[in-house]
């Protein structure tokens, strides 16, 4: 049958997703501490070229997304579903155009992991992520900052069938990124043709990776040609270059993993790069791609409880398990690659239903089961078929949309306002949105005082933008948003003589909520901050998350007191919240209050821990180790310790952990 593109909802229980938040977070704001880049061991230049540090970079002007729950109601999702008759595949594009369903229709059977829910946590770059499906991954390192944000989505007609496209502009590496999903008439592949545009005069580093989540089940196993692996090595979480699949456990296998793992495949030389996921029985999902994308890896969260239980808190109790097959433009996950100016990458992937005989797939040698897997490969998705259709999306890549679903973000099209001159050729950022000071900054024009009398939600902070906001404030007059902007942009470097010089002028032209937070994080005095900081709280229109940081603050610099009297304060609804329920438990242990600690820690499930964050468990050997120690009169041995802790072990609901301590 004909290839068909229609919009659809779906029915699914969904947790409550607020706003973005109003905080701009800096470097030293986020999760995941800066540190030395560890050392590598064994890997090529090709393998280490341009890495990072998880945690290193700024994420604005994002600002994270982490007001949710865990108080699921019935909720409708629009999507777009793509269909021929033998795949079926659906688009969340209000999600950063996650592909939520992939269905072998000739068998019923899911290709990827359909989440039975929505329900955010923790794990993103910029806070809230969701399990499931297959996920875009770029143009910053760590899950997409589109995540639980909408993207630009539309359908290109072709003589060949319907494209469904989706794009965006990421502002952090001023660069737009493209996805064409093509599903050709009376065919069992999906194809994604993916496009990068620089559009700048310098050079940009970025990154890609895409994120399947495939079905999991006792005996599946993952396929890709292999010389050697590259692991993370603990302790440090330095990368490896190590024997694959290795003895005496066939790690190919991921349910021989305790704790939460990641391995890149690397066959430098291979004659053609693919990557499944199969049952016991042989069937599954295979990816593969053009040359630009060498990169393929595996992600599980292991079998030890704390991983068990992240699947299950991403999903329902019992149906949250899966793993990932990951694809992406660089050997590992730890580099970027690099954008020369004005140019464009682009590559084409594969996804396609996989049938194998299950004893050939489950081969002892892993290499000849990776050779059956290939010669499949080879027969459904030829590499010239693929070639041909490759060249098919590139061609179509740069023609415009003949209809238009959904829409992005303004800020594609403020970017091209302010550099004179479009982004990428066929894609079209223009959207309706309610105009405010940052349109007036694109144009270069007077911001009229409708715009001046309140905060614009958003925020920029990149070179571009900072030279138009000080060509503005010189051409039409300078005012304490002019300021205000210009001082978190200069925070954002690390200068914080300049941050500091552009908040006082900011509060001296107009008093602000933003104003007095910056110059609290600016101030060396704890004192000194704690004042700027309630004066902040005292304004009319504070963010109800300016109180979740001024009580972390209060709990950081040892001022418990003061950390009472403050959340005494709030109304109900705020200190609720439970990031100030979680201070509150940790003062109230330091305090040796341990009923009223338990009692907190135990009061709900919390929502917004983070992946690797151990504040959970910690708390409950802090309280366990405290009870022990006023029981005993004097302090544990490690074996009454450890023995404690064994006769009252960390409840379920609090392990979230992604390694098991030897200590447990």
């Amino acid at each position: 049958m004909p290839t068909i593109i229609r919009t659809k909802s779906i029915a699914l229980p969904m947790a409550r997703l607020g706003k973005p938040s109003r905080l701009p977070r800096f470097r030293w704001q986020q999760p995941m501490a800066n540190s030395e880049t560890p050392p590598n061991f064994g890997l090529s230049d090709d393998e280490s070229r341009h890495g990072f540090n998880w945690g290193e970079d700024s994420i604005l002007p994002y600002q994270v997304s982490d007001d949710y729950d865990r108080d699921r109601v019935p909720g409708t999702l629009p999507c777009i579903a793509i269909e021929n008759g033998r795949l079926r595949a659906v688009i969340a594009p209000s999600l950063g155009g996650r592909l939520l369903e992939l269905k072998d229709l000739s068998t019923g059977r899911d290709l990827v992991f359909r989440n039975p829910v929505f329900q955010p946590a923790n794990l993103a770059a910029l806070n809230a992520w969701f399990s499931g499906g297959i996920e875009w991954n770029g143009l910053i390192p760590g899950h997409t900052p589109f995540t639980c944000a909408p993207v630009f989505a539309g359908i290109r007609e072709t003589e060949e069938g319907p494209i469904l496209r989706l794009y965006e502009f990421d502002r952090i590496v001023e660069a737009t990124w493209q996805i064409d999903l093509f599903l050709p008439a009376d065919t069992s592949c999906l194809y994604a043709h993916g496009r990068i545009v620089n559009p700048n005069d310098d050079i940009r580093l970025a990154y890609w990776w895409t994120n399947i989540a495939a079905p999991m089940s006792a005996g599946t196993r993952v396929l890709s040609p292999v010389d050697y692996s590259i692991e993370h090595v603990w302790p440090g979480n330095n990368l490896g270059r190590l024997e694959f699949p290795r003895a005496p456990l066939d790690l190919s296998y991921p349910d021989h993993w305790e704790n939460a793992t990641s391995v890149f495949f690397r066959q430098p030389e291979a004659r053609r790069l693919f990557i499944a996921s199969v049952d016991k029985v042989g069937y599954g999902l295979m990816q593969t791609a053009t040359a630009p994308m060498q990169g393929r890896k595996f992600f599980y969260f292991g079998n030890a409880q704390g991983g068990q239980n992240w699947m299950d808190y991403l999903s329902n109790p019992g149906e949250g398990l899966y793993l990932e097959i990951q694809s992406g433009i660089a050997p590992t996950q730890n580099q970027r690659f690099e954008l020369p100016p004005h140019s464009e990458l682009e590559w084409t992937e594969a996804f396609s239903p996989v049938a194998l005989d299950a004893a050939q797939a489950h081969d002892g040698d892993y290499l000849a089961a990776v050779r059956h897997a290939g010669a499949h490969l080879d027969a459904s998705v030829p590499a010239s078929e693929l070639a041909r259709v490759d060249a098919f999306l590139a061609r179509e890549a740069r023609q415009p949309l003949t209809t238009r679903v959904s829409f992005g973000e303004a800020w594609g099209a403020r970017q091209e306002q302010a550099l004179g001159r479009s982004l990428a050729e066929g894609l079209d950022f223009s959207s309706a949105h309610e105009p405010d000071f940052w349109d007036d900054i694109a144009a270069g024009r007077p911001a009229p005082a409708v715009h001046l009398s309140r905060l614009p939600p958003a925020i920029a902070v990149s070179d571009l933008w900072v030279a138009r906001l000080t060509q503005n404030a010189e051409a039409h007059g300078n005012s304490y948003l002019h300021e205000l902007m210009l001082a978190i942009a200069a925070l954002d470097r690390n200068n914080h003589d300049l941050a500091r010089e552009h908040t006082d002028a900011s509060l001296a032209l107009k008093p602000s909520w933003l104003g007095y937070r910056l110059a609290a994080l600016l101030a060396a005095d704890v004192e000194i901050a704690t004042g700027l900081y309630m004066k902040a709280w005292a304004a009319d229109d504070a963010p109800p998350e300016l109180a979740v940081e001024i009580a972390q603050y209060l709990m950081a610099t040892d001022r418990p007191a003061e950390l009472q009297r403050f959340v005494d304060s709030l109304s109900e609804a705020i200190s609720d919240n439970e990031r100030i329920l979680l201070a509150r438990a940790v003062v109230a242990a330091n305090a040796g209050d341990f009923d009223t600690s338990e009692r907190l820690l135990l009061s709900r499930p919390f929502a917004t821990i983070r992946e690797g964050e151990t504040l959970l468990s910690d708390l409950w050997v802090k309280l366990r180790h405290g009870r022990l120690s006023a029981a005993l009169g004097r302090v544990p041995s490690r074996e009454e310790a450890n023995a404690d802790l064994a006769a009252h072990p960390l409840p379920r609901t609090l392990d979230l952990r992604m390694h098991v301590l030897e200590t447990d």
